[in-house]
């Protein structure tokens, strides 16, 4: 079961970091307690040494699902030539090539969907998506899917003209800002806060300190399953030493006739280390079938939940390794019981009752 978890939150993390990079894009990220409009974007892009300010804004919106449901899900406005100068977005799938689907965002009445909506509904590029604007339901055109995390995965990417036209909003709730060449960032930073600062209430933070304190509570959240996977290996660890020691004991006479009969102090220890070696693999290969079976229930269970199509990845290498970690840990657990086993004198041994 550890090495199934070990798997998944591996390959989670790799796709979760790849889209933070993206989603936290640029050198600098800029927030404010109130609304940041047109002319905040102007007076970003006016300080010496911003290349491009990226201005991003989140509302929620209704969109009707294929079944014909209306729920709530959050819109991305964006507006795409600064952004893509800015960050990029990770696309899983497009109508075309990946700067076309971009040129569509721009040209208005083109979204991107996140991959959670595109496999929890069935929904491809090419397709049409509802939604509710000021001035009624809208069909929007899917041109891309992108790998998409905010408010769990349920966001939808458009235009900022389009987010303007249907839905009147005007202000935006970050900035994501690209820093010239030969300025540093702190610099910059620093330069923003001084003059715009208090006026506009600005937030200015690094992106790669942002990055580095997402990355630290990430390690700290995926450091559970370590802390699961130590918790194993010792209760596993102790659980051989314990069996082998009783065995040893149990088997005291046994170990005297063989000793008496000619075998030898390191026979003895093989003879000990070899029956542990075939515990330690007997119970990885148990232990990764059961592991297989719970995790593929685990996982069923998690898409009858949430309606997301989720991929099970089981590696071989991996297994390998598990299997491998479970002889060497058999191998160090049985060490005592074996060197105990080998001090065990003849006549001792025989007259042990």
């Amino acid at each position: 079961m550890i090495v199934i978890v070990w798997v998944m939150t591996d390959s989670f993390k790799g796709d979760l970091d790849t889209w933070l990079e993206g989603y936290i894009g640029g050198d600098l990220f800029i927030t404010s307690s109130l609304p940041m409009g047109r002319e905040v974007w102007n007076r970003l892009e006016s300080v010496e040494g911003v290349a491009v300010a990226a201005p991003v804004s989140y509302l929620e919106v209704e969109w009707r699902t294929p079944s014909g449901e209306q729920e709530e899900i959050s819109f991305m406005g964006l507006d795409p030539v600064s952004y893509t100068d800015v960050t990029s977005f990770l696309f899983s799938q497009t109508e075309g090539s990946e700067q076309q689907a971009v040129q569509k965002l721009a040209q208005g009445g083109s979204v991107f969907i996140s991959s959670v909506i595109a496999e929890k509904y069935g929904l491809q590029p090419g397709g049409d998506i509802q939604l509710k604007t000021r001035s009624g339901v809208r069909e929007f055109h899917i041109a891309g899917v992108v790998v998409d995390y905010y408010n769990q995965g349920l966001v939808i990417n458009g235009s900022w003209t389009d987010m303007q036209r249907y839905f009147r909003q005007k202000d935006a709730n970050v900035f994501l800002i690209r820093v010239e060449e030969g300025y540093e960032f702190e610099d910059i930073a620093r330069a923003i806060d001084e003059k715009y600062g208090k006026r506009d209430q600005l937030v200015v933070v690094s992106n790669q300190s942002m990055l580095e304190r997402i990355s630290l509570l990430m390690r700290q959240a995926f450091s559970m399953f370590d802390v699961l996977s130590l918790i194993a290996l010792m209760v596993g660890f102790f659980g051989i030493t314990n069996t082998l020691t009783m065995n040893v004991v149990e088997r005291t006479r046994e170990i005297g006739m063989l000793r008496g009969i000619g075998m030898t102090r390191q026979q003895i220890v093989v003879m000990v280390l070899a029956e542990a070696g075939l515990m330690g693999i007997i119970g990885g290969v148990f232990g990764l079938f059961f592991g297989v079976i719970l995790s593929r229930i685990f996982l069923l269970a998690m898409t009858a939940m949430s309606g997301y199509k989720l991929a099970y990845i089981l590696p071989l290498t991996r297994i390998i390794v598990a299997v491998l970690m479970a002889l060497v840990v058999s191998q160090v657990a049985a060490l005592f019981p074996a060197l105990r086993a080998a001090k065990i004198r003849i006549l001792e041994a025989i007259q042990y009752e």
